[in-house]
């Protein structure tokens, strides 16, 4: 069984269960307090991460997909508002723990600072992207009294490139599609997602971050793959 963990507002995981059918199960908001997660530790030290239904019926996850930075009062609606924020904070790091102890593959993994990756700003995922030898567009932050006179121009021949599980998928030079690649790996994030400028092999990429596009086609059945080891 596929596990997507998502934000109740998240269209494009309602459209990866969807294609994956019964193959799948999709969790938001209440239905993470529902269901039944179990994290043990035996004599050895090895952490077990199992999960079941409300119902009790075995949940044999196979592999895991990762919509969930944080865990928000605004996600878990039934609860008292004035228990929301703790809820959310006793949430969030039971996940971390969870998905860390899941022998099957989670895309993303958590990390200190989200439940699917490196919250890294766009500075960061710049910096790390010239490590690589991407060639990337100037991060610039509006201040409060010297604001650019104009936006940044859109890219005409822009492309959607997406990292799913060292695959690059989307319409980009092979020497880019590598070095995303690349970046992926640095950033220990299976799943990446980044703007490109055209589908030369000097392009220019921004935009970089952890939300690939799963109701693509191409993406989600290169997820499968990935999440089936």
């Amino acid at each position: 069984m596929l596990l997507i963990l998502a934000h109740a507002y998240d269209e494009a995981a309602r459209a990866l269960a969807d294609r994956w059918g019964s193959d799948a199960v999709l969790l938001t908001g209440l239905d993470l307090r529902r269901a039944r997660w179990g994290l043990e530790m035996d004599r050895d030290g090895r952490v077990r991460a199992e999960l079941a239904s409300a119902d009790g019926t075995p949940l044999p996850v196979t592999g895991v997909v990762s919509r969930l930075g944080v865990i928000s009062g605004a996600d878990l609606p039934g609860v008292h508002p004035q228990d929301r924020p703790y809820a959310a904070a006793e949430l969030t790091a039971f996940l971390t723990a969870w998905l860390d102890a899941c022998p099957a593959p989670v895309l993303n993994p958590p990390t200190a600072m989200a439940l699917n990756g490196p919250a890294w700003p766009a500075e960061q995922w710049a910096d790390a992207a010239t490590v690589v030898g991407l060639r990337v567009e100037v991060v610039r932050r509006l201040g409060l009294t010297d604001a650019p006179d104009t936006a940044d121009p859109e890219w005409a021949d822009a492309v959607n490139a997406h990292v799913v599980g060292g695959t690059c998928v989307g319409d980009v030079h092979p020497e880019v599609g590598e070095k995303l690649s690349a970046l992926a790996r640095l950033a220990g994030t299976p799943l990446l997602s980044a703007v490109v400028s055209g589908s030369a092999a000097d392009a220019r990429v921004r935009d970089i971050s952890v939300w690939p596009d799963v109701a693509d086609p191409a993406v989600a059945d290169a997820l499968a793959v990935a999440v089936a080891g």
